[in-house]
Order: C-alpha cells, then structure tokens, then sequence
C-alpha cells in the first residue's frame, strides 16, 4: 500500500517545528527531516493577543518550513496550533493569514488533545512497564501532564504553565535570587494540586520529559558526562542528582553566562530557569529519582497517526 511520507508543523508559543516523516515496520516512524524555529509568537502572552510582529514572524517561519516541504517533494502537510493560539482573542487573524499568505489550514487544538498527541509520540520512543509514569512536557505557553503504563492512558492535563507565561508572572533578576524561585514555586504548587494528588495516589516511578527544556536538559547532561547526545537516540535516561547538579548551576548564572552554556540554544537562555523549577517541583512532590527525555512529542504522535490511518486529531 502506498504511504507517502507526512509533514507536520507544530506552532507553539516560542518555536515552530517541523517534522517529516514516513512509517517504519519497527520504530514506527522514519524522520526524514526535523527542524526548529524561534518565533516567540506568544510575546506578550499574558493579554491575550497575538502581536503584529510576532504574527509576521510566524507567517515568515511557516514560509522558511513549506519551503523544506516543497524541496523534499513531501504533498502531506498538517499543522497544529497549541497554547498561543487556542488562547489568543485574535487567533483567527493569524489562521486566516495563514490561509491566504501560505496556503495552510492550522488546526487548533485543545489540551486535552494536545496531551493524547504528545503521548502517541512519547511511547514510540520511551519504553514503559507496568508501573505508572509521568510524562511532563515543557511549551511556551502550557505544560502537559500524562500519567501512564504501557498499558493504559490513566490521566491527562494540560496547565497553562508554560515558560513564556511563567516568566511574565514572576520575573527573574539575573541571576534569578532564592526568594524569586520560592515565589515561582509557590505560584506552582498552587495551580498544579490536581497534580499533585494524581502523584500521591498513583506514585510514578519516572519522569519522562519532552519538548522544549527537556530537548535542552538532555543535551546538556549529554555533555556534562563527556560525550554529546547522539543524533539518532530517542531517549536518554538520568537521575534527579544529575538534574540537580544543573539546575544548581544554571539558576546561579546572569543571562550572559547562561548564553555560553554548552547545548543550550539561543532562544531557550530566556526561559530555561523556569523550566528548570517546574521540573523540580514535580520530583520533589513524587519523590522521584529518575527520569528519562523523549525525543518524540507532539508532532511525532501527529505524524504517527496519519501514516497509521488513524484520524490527524484524536
């Protein structure tokens, strides 16, 4: 049976990904090509709009991606809006610039989605047992949260925590001081208690991140052991004192030092301490001691699901 390879666009709140793919008989997905671009369409999050340069420069990171598309003879293309744009009082204005400008029909999609998505892209990378596992993965704009074995979804998520909208609440001084990170955390623990009673009851044993910070945390402790995280792996495993000793180091450095950080992108220097304290509210609230990154997320689960003819959208 023909099945062409599939292109996916994830717009988030601070990056626009690409991904193309075909199915493979073992893996479940070949990726034919990845690519991230910043676009930080969710500037100014906190009121609710969608400003004009941010939306001139997301029509700009569509263009730059289509045009990878177009060069890979890839016909397939689905995109999928998150965070920004399910919460933005003038989403329609970008969707239909979108339309006209580049020709491309964005499905915005609600966290509850959005979760199911980032799974189905999880569990093609991560092996899970029998216990239960907490997935967490990082945006701009939200965090999702999916408890699971390898047997079962049990719960899922989607809290509008994401880094962008954690910075505009409670700004960091650089470095960040000890009373900035107890206020994050309170502002936390307040909003993630259904969380935290899904964690007392349940007690998963690992964390398993994707997308956003995690992308960075594990190249970054690839590094810190020596080596670089390899191009083809899909997951890599670490403990919470290995998280710890980063975090530590990271929330003591001013932007300038945090910007020459091996493995840490450009446009993750901003945010990344606020990740870093979301992450270390979760294993603290769970006692949990090990964790694990997922190459996979939400625009795998997407492709995934297409070249397995299952509907694009759950």
């Amino acid at each position: 049976m023909n099945n062409p390879p599939i292109a996916v666009l994830d717009l988030g709140t601070n990056t626009f990904n690409l991904l193309v793919a075909a199915s493979a008989p073992q893996s479940g997905l070949n990726v034919l090509c990845s690519a991230e671009l910043p676009v930080f369409l969710g500037r100014g999050i906190e009121d609710g709009t969608l400003a004009e340069d941010a939306m001139e420069r997301g029509l700009d990171a569509l263009r730059a991606h289509l045009a990878t598309v177009r060069e890979l003879g890839v016909e397939r293309i689905r995109a999928i809006g998150t965070s920004a744009l399910r919460n933005a009082r003038n989403r329609g204005e970008f969707l239909r610039r979108a339309q006209a400008e580049v020709s491309l029909t964005v499905e915005v999609v609600d966290g509850d989605t959005e979760a199911e998505l980032i799974m189905d892209g999880v569990r093609l990378a991560v092996p899970f047992t029998d216990r239960p596992m907490l997935v967490m993965d990082i945006g701009g704009g939200s965090i999702e949260f999916i408890l699971a074995t390898r047997h079962a979804l049990m719960w899922k998520r989607s809290f509008e925590l994401g880094v962008t909208r954690l910075r505009a609440r409670v700004p960091f001084s650089e470095p960040p001081t000890w009373e900035e990170e107890l206020r994050l955390a309170a502002h936390l623990d307040d909003r993630l208690e259904p969380l935290w009673a899904v964690i007392e009851r349940h007690e998963p044993h690992v964390l398993v991140g994707s997308a956003g910070s995690f992308d960075s945390l594990a190249t970054m402790i690839a590094q810190a052991r020596g080596g670089t995280r390899p191009p083809g792996a899909l997951t890599l495993g670490f403990d919470d004192l290995a998280f710890a000793q980063l975090k530590d180091g990271l929330m003591r450095m001013d932007r300038d030092a945090r910007s020459r950080v091996p493995g840490l992108p450009a446009h993750r220097v901003d945010h990344i301490a606020y990740g870093l304290v979301a992450i270390d509210r979760v294993l603290a609230a769970g006692g949990i001691r090990a964790l694990a990154w997922s190459r996979f997320a939400l625009k795998e689960g997407a492709a995934w699901r297409v070249l397995n003819g299952l509907p694009f959208v759950p």
